[in-house]
């Protein structure tokens, strides 16, 4: 069974930024949950609605027993997490607030281990890992390993593009974004430890061809500054 330590505030961001993307969609219990996947060196946080998707990294500061695994959380569990576990300012590299993770074949309980003594505790039932969770850091890695291109225009979706604002706020960092070829979704980066993707919205012969008629239009409402200059 896994005991690792993480610092809360790393644990905090990466479970913010990938619990906006989880699947709530009760008909699809393979994809209702975050998955937690416990490495030697961090734990990989991941979670999608096949419609944008979200991974991120925590750093293990220790591991209080060998084993290497994966854990699957419900949306309402990680939230849970959030709600009851604060982190206050760091200093240094070395994270003064820390959590322990630790599991059984039947439950995951976070436990505040910051101090001298234990703090708070959450135990929560532990879901059954599910194998055909989609495998989003290869999604991600097909995404890493293709060549950066330039587009000229893609429609998405404003609700689903104001997801990646979580990530953004938890790291502080701006988002970047890149198509890349070969890959039908756009990749977000923000900082070092998130990555995003989200699907553009396919669009009809006819919508796009209003689409590119709303773009000219602007073209004639604004006065070409260029033009002005030259005049």
């Amino acid at each position: 069974m896994v005991s690792i330590l993480v610092g809360t505030s790393d644990f905090r961001a990466a479970l913010a930024s990938v619990l906006i993307h989880a699947c709530t969609d009760k008909d699809l219990p393979a994809l209702a949950r975050i998955r937690l996947d416990v490495g030697p060196e961090n734990v990989t946080v991941t979670a999608t609605d096949r419609f944008s998707a979200g991974l991120a990294i925590v750093s293990v500061h220790s591991h209080l027993a060998p084993e290497l695994e994966a854990i699957d959380l419900t949306v309402d569990d990680a939230g849970k997490i959030l709600a009851l576990f604060k982190a206050g300012p760091e200093k240094g590299d070395e994270p003064q607030y820390l959590l322990r993770i630790d599991t059984t074949g039947e439950h995951v309980t976070i436990t505040d281990s910051s101090g001298m003594i234990d703090g708070r505790a959450l135990q929560l039932p532990r879901l059954d890992v599910d194998d055909s969770f989609t495998d989003v850091p290869r999604l991600f890695a097909r995404s890493v390993h293709s060549a950066p291109i330039l587009i000229e225009d893609m429609t998405v979706n404003g609700k689903l593009l104001a997801r990646f604002k979580t990530a953004a706020a938890a790291y502080q960092k701006p988002v970047i974004i890149e198509a890349r070829a070969g890959i039908r979704s756009v990749l977000f980066r923000c900082g070092e430890s998130f990555l995003g993707a989200l699907m553009p919205v396919p669009l009809s012969e006819s919508e796009y061809a209003e689409t590119r008629a709303w773009a000219q239009a602007w073209t004639r409402r604004l006065t070409d500054p260029t033009a002005e200059a030259t005049a």
